[in-house]
């Protein structure tokens, strides 16, 4: 096969490849393609779940330190969408992800204060506990050894 003629296959099949690329644009609303939840017992067990997250301490700590108007998607957990059609095993794993999300804001190991839990009252609580004591607890006992 002469060049030309290889340059010619390679520029056809190249342009053929870019006609039947798929971009994934829709002229529809995004929401209109989202199916919604209808059984009532699965939206019924999705807000126990989004219930017992709310409840945590660490979810505390975000109302307070992150108002709505500031949230982040990407950057701050998302409370996943209940009333949209999930797969169980999908809906699981975006609970799970919130849920560990959620995680980093908890206060450490510290109960809630009645001022809140802004980073001046973790942090207070964190130099209120000498090192050594802390260092001493994590080190094996000598009795331990013996067994």
């Amino acid at each position: 096969m002469l060049r030309q003629d290889r340059k010619k296959v390679c520029e056809e099949s190249l342009s053929s490849r870019i006609e039947m690329m798929n971009v994934g644009v829709s002229t529809e609303p995004c929401h209109a393609r989202w199916e919604l939840e209808t059984d009532a017992a699965v939206l019924q067990r999705r807000q126990k779940q989004i219930d017992y997250g709310k409840r945590t301490p660490g979810y505390q700590c975000f109302l307070q330190q992150v108002p709505k108007a500031q949230r982040q998607p990407g950057l701050h957990p998302q409370t996943p969408n209940k009333n949209r059609r999930y797969s169980r095993r999908s809906w699981d794993a975006q609970i799970r992800k919130w849920r560990r999300a959620l995680h980093s804001w908890d206060p450490p190991s510290q109960p809630l204060q009645a001022e809140g839990c802004g980073m001046d009252n973790l942090l207070e609580a964190m130099d209120s506990t000498p090192l050594d004591d802390w260092l001493q607890a994590l080190e094996p006992s000598e009795n331990q050894d013996e067994e």
